[in-house]
């Protein structure tokens, strides 16, 4: 049977010294974190302040840059959930979070659509003051200067543009079902000139992926661009600068697998191919105008580009990322399974080449804490063959002094398609750097094959 396998890549997340200069993202290990879902969004009014929704009902803020983390809100109850989608804050004491809604995906029962502060998160109350109707649930937001906040949802419809002008105490709502079917982004560079961005539906397989311009704080509105293709729909939006900005376009079935750049401030839109294959894009986000990276996908990695979308590889984190929020060129954060940030404050100093390909793929997610002492969690997400996803890979993890004596195996036996973690402790260990080698091969019959086609071997650190 011929078998056609994904891509695939390794990280080993190191951290030793705090010397280099080296910009790469990581997940914060300290942030919330769902293995079965995802944190939906984030917003940071400057590098240290910022706060995290996710559909699970609850808002967690950082005061240090993503060290640590404090649950504001926590509403998951059968009777009364909330799926926040979204979250937006004005200044750093005016914030808006922002249910999806029900009949949506979640199971949210809860029909208060805005909850606002104006504390810094530390209480939060519902906010249901719209005119002429209120919205079904709100995909996006945004605060624009000291007094505007716009809005829109949602992902499968009714479209409905939210806007308020008065420090968000109230919201205009207007219907804007005949442009599109659903919203899902809003972007808008001053208080007057924006986009939004979503799709003509009304079913996922019948959509293509559309932009509406407006100049008036959306009074008006004019069809900007529509995708060539059905099947996909608009999902996030993202400028790295006033003039080029990208919108990551969902492929909901089949392929290929397109994003959107513009190089005129959002007038016109070229599609860039990502893959000729089908690859679940939600978030897209750029540090600068050409380097960047989508994710969204449960399985595949996070892909990145250094030439503007001309070409796409797979980086090396992220498991479901659906929000970047980019402060600077080397400051960011982004959300899914975790939380992850993008800088230069925990650099690794081993090798990060992508191996080539072999008969299935694998990621290795991250290593945390490093250095350690005396545990450390190691968490890995494995793919196989796209049309084989029953054949699993062949996995040994084993740890070496750097005499090369093997010293630990922590993995020895076939493993398929999933996300893992195991925990490792060194209270038996000296202190010193220690060498983790993971050999992937085919799996036959769950036997091993020697002398492995994929090798690779990363440094930690023991501090007792």
């Amino acid at each position: 049977m011929k078998t056609q396998f994904l891509f695939f890549t390794l990280l080993l997340a190191l951290s030793f010294s705090e010397s280099s200069a080296q910009l790469k993202w990581r997940r914060l290990p300290s942030a919330p974190f769902l293995s079965s879902s995802r944190q939906d969004d984030c917003w940071f009014v400057n590098e240290r302040l910022g706060w995290v929704v996710n559909g699970t009902g609850q808002i967690w803020k950082t005061a240090d840059g993503g060290g640590t983390w404090t649950k504001q809100f926590d509403q998951n109850l059968p009777t009364n959930k909330v799926y926040f989608r979204c979250v937006t804050f004005a200044d750093s004491l005016r914030g808006w979070a922002c249910n999806l809604g029900t009949e949506e995906f979640g199971g949210a029962v809860d029909t208060n659509i805005i909850y606002q502060t104006t504390n810094s998160g530390a209480s939060w109350f519902p906010n249901n003051n719209f005119f002429p109707q209120k919205p079904r649930g709100i995909c996006a937001i945004q605060a624009v200067g000291d007094s505007c906040v716009y809005g829109v949802g949602r992902v499968r419809g009714p479209a409905r543009f939210l806007r308020s002008t008065d420090r968000g105490n109230t919201w205009e709502v207007r219907d804007m079902s005949g442009f599109v079917m659903g919203l899902l982004d809003v972007y808008f560079w001053t208080r007057d000139s924006g986009i939004v961005a979503g799709h003509t539906g009304p079913l996922n397989e019948s959509s293509s992926g559309r932009i509406l311009f407006t100049s008036d704080r959306g009074t008006t509105w004019r069809t900007q661009f529509t995708s060539s293709r059905i099947g996909e729909w608009c999902w996030k939006i993202n400028f790295p600068s006033r003039r080029v900005g990208y919108v990551s376009l969902q492929r909901n079935s089949g392929s290929p697998t397109y994003v959107l750049k513009t190089t005129n401030g959002g007038l016109t839109w070229t599609e860039k191919l990502l893959s000729t294959g089908n690859y679940y894009v939600q978030g897209i986000g750029f540090a600068s105008e050409t380097i960047g990276w989508v994710g969204g996908n449960s399985m595949q990695p996070t892909w990145k580009t250094t030439n503007g979308g001309d070409s796409w590889f797979p980086d090396t984190f992220g498991v479901r990322v659906n929000r970047f929020r980019m402060l600077n060129d080397s400051v960011g954060f982004s959300t899914g399974q975790g939380v992850y940030k993008y800088s230069n404050a925990l650099p690794t100093n081993v090798n990060e080449d992508v191996p080539p390909p072999i008969a299935g793929s694998f990621v290795l997610l991250s290593v945390y804490p490093n250095p350690f002492n005396p545990t450390t969690t190691i968490e890995y997400s494995l793919l196989v063959g796209a049309d084989d996803p029953a054949t699993p890979l062949y996995l040994r993890l084993r740890m070496f002094d750097m005499l090369g004596k093997e010293v630990a195996t922590l993995l020895d036996e076939p493993k398929r398609a999933g996300t893992y973690a195991l925990q490792f402790d060194g209270s038996k260990l000296s202190s010193g750097v220690y060498l983790l080698t993971l050999d992937a091969t085919k799996a036959y019959d769950n036997a091993p094959m020697l002398n492995g086609n994929y090798v690779a071997t990363k440094k930690m650190l023991l501090l007792r």
